[in-house]
């Protein structure tokens, strides 16, 4: 299988988010979802990745977060069924130029949802 071009960031690990809250950093838990600091220069695309597990009712939202500058970078909104899940976007629009610190965020439509977070993923190409 040929090599990915590009440079990869892993960001997070298990965490169960209960009551996730409507809003971003509702709870502690939602904020340790992983930080990198990530070289964006000459990036024309973000390949976004979250491994999570929907439990709730809501549609759950993962953020991708540019903490240097305090705005998104892109946002995967899950409003499928339940359950364990690799969820995906493509980023080529509002993408930063420069080094910047940046993290995976969440939130739901329904405060009291529990995601699950495994893992995320960025690609920057």
């Amino acid at each position: 299988m040929p090599k990915a071009s590009g440079r990869t960031y892993t960001f997070g690990a298990y965490l169960v988010l209960t009551n996730v809250g409507t809003s971003y950093d509702t709870i502690a838990p939602a904020k340790g979802l992983g930080i990198a600091l990530v070289d964006f220069s000459q990036t024309n695309t973000i390949y976004f990745q979250v491994f999570v597990n929907k439990i709730g009712t809501g549609t759950q939202s993962w953020q991708l977060y540019n903490v240097t500058d305090a705005a998104e970078i892109g946002v995967i909104n899950d409003a499928g069924t339940t359950g364990d899940k690799v969820l995906s976007a493509t980023i080529t629009t509002g993408i930063p130029s420069g080094e910047k610190l940046v993290r995976i965020r969440a939130k739901s439509t329904t405060a009291g949802d529990d995601p699950v977070y495994y893992s995320g993923t960025i690609r920057c190409c």
